[in-house]
């Protein structure tokens, strides 16, 4: 594995649940973005109803749904998801830390209707580990109106492949790559309502650097040896051979803009928030389906013979520009914090999630 582990194993558990769940979801949409073809023979003649019978359960089999979505808007909105998916990642928005903070994070975001996944049009991943100083380690105090204990500098990157079985005769690779220098100043100092950390004001806070998220996505099911069954007819067939691929690679340059705030209570509890911009440099994504086999059956006594199909590929861009706000919540104990942040587009029905871990001084 390619990147630094938190705690060995389980780090390397979660992600690859992380990837696993992606991976599940490709699976069962990778039909349904186009159909695969069925060209069919029935041999006999006698039972040519048996042998649609068998045909329309094969159909089902293969496609299961109608399509909502196109592969073509679907690669535009994995495109906008993979970018997504690193918001909120790559700075600090609910500590004012003196000398440091260190950060393993990961993110997902999803583009469509997300409770509905034939209708949702992308999904994407994104993780980063996290090191940031606090430049007033600088010899120098400052420079013109910079002051630079007041600015924070921010490097992230991870690189992670994931090779493993992900269902009943299916295979899933996956590639997550990420990298990201942020800079973070502050405009307005923190506010101590009532001391002890017991409420405090953050302060005000900008944001801005340049950030990259690529993630690969590759399935394969192995069709050969599956049985479909018509129940009411019990008409029946077997894949002499056959396998479905999936593939899609999405990768994402895009320089942010952000200011946000923070109120921390109790010491224990901290709630951020704030506004984005985001200009993408970058954001290309390419999707390919790729279906064949062969399937015999037998229908009533008639012979059924169908081979199976499908080459449809498509390449998508994202949004130039996009604007977006969010919120997150912290929990604080000495020197560590966990935190999850929310993301919200205004230009997009796209929204995200990450959370981390953090420890800081």
């Amino acid at each position: 594995m390619g990147w630094c582990k938190v705690k060995g194993e389980e780090k390397e558990f979660f992600m690859k649940k992380l990837l696993l769940l992606l991976s599940l979801f490709l699976i069962s949409f990778k039909s349904e973005a186009v159909n695969i073809t069925i060209s069919s023979t029935c041999n006999g003649g006698a039972n040519t109803a048996n042998c649609q019978a068998l045909e329309d359960e094969l159909n089902s089999y293969l496609n299961s749904e109608t399509p909502d979505v196109s592969i073509d808007k679907y690669a535009d909105g994995i495109s906008n998801a993979t970018g997504f998916a690193m918001k909120g990642q790559n700075s600090e928005y609910a500590e004012n830390f003196s000398l440091f903070v260190f950060k393993p994070s990961f993110g997902l975001a999803a583009q469509g209707d997300v409770d509905e996944p034939e209708s949702a049009e992308g999904f994407g991943l994104g993780g980063a580990l996290t090191v940031g100083i606090n430049l007033d380690l600088l010899p120098i105090d400052k420079i013109g109106p910079i002051e630079f204990k007041k600015m924070d500098l921010f490097v992230s990157f991870m690189s992670y492949n994931l090779d493993q079985e992900v269902g009943d005769n299916a295979t899933g690779e996956g590639e997550l790559s990420s990298f990201s220098v942020m800079a973070r100043y502050r405009l307005m100092d923190a506010v101590d309502i009532v001391p002890g950390y017991m409420l405090q004001w953050g302060g005000l806070h900008i944001h801005t650097g340049i950030q990259r998220n690529k993630m690969g996505i590759e399935l394969s099911q192995d069709l050969e040896d599956e049985t479909v069954t018509d129940e009411g007819t019990g008409a029946s067939g077997t894949f002499n051979n056959g396998n479905v691929t999936f593939d899609m690679d999405s990768t994402v340059t895009s320089i942010p803009f952000e200011i946000s705030t923070s109120i921390r209570a109790l010491y224990v509890l901290s709630l951020y928030g704030g506004l984005g911009f985001d200009y993408n440099l970058t954001s290309e994504t390419d999707v390919d389906l790729n279906a064949d086999g062969t399937f015999n059956g037998n229908a009533g006594g008639d012979t059924y013979v169908a081979n199976i199909s499908a080459d449809e590929s498509a390449s998508g861009e994202g949004m130039a520009t996009n604007y977006r706000g969010f919120v997150g919540l912290q929990f604080n104990v000495p020197f560590v914090r966990i935190y999850v942040q929310a993301n919200k587009s205004f230009a997009e029905e796209l929204v995200g999630v990450n959370a981390g871990l953090k420890i800081t001084y």
